[in-house]
């Protein structure tokens, strides 16, 4: 009987658990809403104990699937966004009596541009400046700006790692999370960078929790599932718990296909979902202003890790569903088919006249690539009353496009700087959209390579689970016994030419933009002058 592996992905509005056989066939998925607080328009948040209760939820939702599922899965995986729980005692140190500093926490731009221009050896890994979804301008702003309820703050950890603290009891930190979130540099003998903590004065980080000690590289066991907890899930006790990473790392694995460095430099996972990450790697460092990275033995040993992509995608399409007063009035599954059939149907009548003066520079929570600069936001053209369905449709495809429109930039700007990707393997919720999926296909210049699996992210988990349990023997051999079947899909001649005429609209109304951001830096800091007032 075939080995059975559990991965959990936690994302930013959701919980899902799915089982996985040693040759990454999907079993059984489930999943479980979160509770993601947003107290103020920048701020964003959960509690730690409602996230765990959402995990095990989904776990024993989705061992019910089969009966005696739960004591045949020889292994359990984590990824998760990158969020940043804080052990704490007393009351929580966040807002509405939270503890979670959701990846999409904005609240830090400020710190975060400083931290940008201490010059530190960190910022050659970050692009060049610091993105606020980091964890260290977060923090920086806790201690203060909240100085009463940093002190309550005994621990920082990312949120795989606190699963796996829960599930195990051992506070171990991973490795993937540790290379790509935190002034860590795994390729330096000393990696953490001590200098800058301390000019920060915030050099007390390092002695929180367990970051002191030595990360779990990916595909280890970073703990053994407690007795209490198995007996909650279902499972059996003592199995192993493979080292967390980041959700997006994970969908890198579970698209990427087989043989992974022979395809490094010219292949990019994008993984779609609220947010867009394009993930590749490289045998080589290699430096790219305005992108996260490169990060060493994030992933893969001996292999450098280059992440871009957007922060706000699949949450700008979710916001046209809520707030187009022609839409239906609120996000869901449903609201985004009809919507995508529509327009597709549309698209088919029309061709590109529709919505044709309607376009978007999609930054609604900053740049994160190719400027990494968390400050900027969106410029939209085409606006009118907009009450009506067909505009409720059309600012949905502009927002759409303009998003495919983005990752041909970013690639292209990858490419400019020593890359030569000519292969995108699509993974995430955007997978499961016939819109996204045709706007990916016909507008990014590549090959688009599609997966069998309906479950990529998961899939990846799985697969570093598999060899952390010892079902396979690394997480290359796992990688490769483990991937789908994929299918590249071939772009449609004269919709990739219509996207060509976008494409240039769009580098125009980006370069126009950050003209205005400029111009507006001069215009937010004037001084009123003494003694004018204005009317009360």
């Amino acid at each position: 009987m075939s080995a059975l592996l559990l991965a959990v992905d936690v994302g930013t509005e959701s919980a899902r658990a799915a089982v996985f056989d040693e040759h990454g066939g999907l079993v059984a998925v489930r999943s479980r809403p979160l509770d993601l607080l947003r107290p103020h328009g920048s701020h964003a948040v959960y509690r730690a104990d409602s996230l765990w209760h959402s995990v095990c939820g989904a776990i024993t939702d989705c061992l019910a699937a089969e009966p005696g599922l739960g004591m045949r899965v020889v292994g359990l995986g984590f990824d998760a966004t990158a969020s940043l729980v804080l052990t704490h005692v007393g009351t929580p140190p966040l807002e509405g009596n939270a503890d979670v500093f959701c990846w999409m926490d904005h609240r830090a731009e400020a710190e975060a541009a400083e931290i940008g221009l201490t010059g530190d050896a960190w910022l050659d890994h970050t692009g060049g400046a610091v993105s606020p979804e980091n964890h260290l301008p977060k923090l920086l702003w806790l201690k203060r700006r909240a100085s009463a309820d940093w002190m309550r703050v005994t621990a920082v950890r990312d949120l795989c790692d606190e699963l796996i603290l829960r599930a195990t009891g051992d506070d171990r930190h991973s490795l993937a999370a540790l290379a790509v979130k935190w002034p860590y540099l795994p390729s330096l003998p000393d990696p953490w960078r001590h200098d800058l903590l301390e000019r920060l004065d915030i050099a007390e980080i390092w002695a929180m929790g367990a970051l002191a000690g030595d990360p779990v590289p990916l595909g280890q066991a970073q703990g053994a599932l407690q007795p209490v907890v198995a007996a909650q899930l279902g499972l059996a006790p003592g199995i192993p718990v493979g080292s967390g990473m980041i959700d997006a790392q994970a969908g890198m694995l579970g698209v990427v296909g087989r043989n992974v460095p022979a395809r490094c430099d010219r292949s990019v996972a994008l993984i779609g979902g609220t947010s867009t990450c394009l993930m590749a790697l490289s045998a080589e460092e290699r430096a790219i202003p305005g992108v996260w990275g490169p990060f060493r033995d994030a992933l893969l040993p001996g292999l450098w890790l280059t992440e871009a992509g957007q922060s706000c995608s699949g949450a700008a399409l979710d916001a046209v569903l809520a707030d187009h007063r022609g839409g239906p009035g609120k996000a869901s599954a449903a609201g985004h088919a009809e919507a995508s059939a529509e327009i597709l149907a549309l698209l088919d009548a029309k061709g590109p006249a529709f919505a044709a003066g309607r376009h978007a520079v999609p930054d609604w929570l900053g740049n994160r690539a190719p400027l990494n600069d968390g400050s900027l936001r969106a410029l939209v053209t085409g606006l009118g009353e907009d009450r009506a369905r067909r505009d409720f449709l059309e600012t949905y495809y502009a927002t759409a496009r303009a998003l495919a429109l983005q990752v041909r930039q970013i690639i292209g700007h990858l490419n400019a700087n020593g890359f030569a990707i000519d292969r995108v393997s699509l993974g995430g919720g955007h997978a499961r959209s016939p819109l996204m999926e045709r706007l990916y296909r016909d507008a990014l210049d590549c090959d688009l390579v599609v997966s069998s699996c309906e479950e990529p992210v998961l899939l990846g988990t799985a697969m570093a689970t598999a060899a952390a349990a010892g079902v396979h023997p690394d997480l290359a051999a796992a990688v490769d016994l483990m991937s789908p079947p994929q299918a590249r899909l071939t772009p449609d001649p004269f919709w990739r030419r219509a996207h060509d005429e976008a494409y240039g609209i769009y580098l125009r109304l980006f370069a126009v933009r950050n003209d205005i951001a400029l111009a507006a830096e001069t215009l937010a800091g004037m001084a009123r002058p003494a003694g004018r007032g204005g009317a009360a």
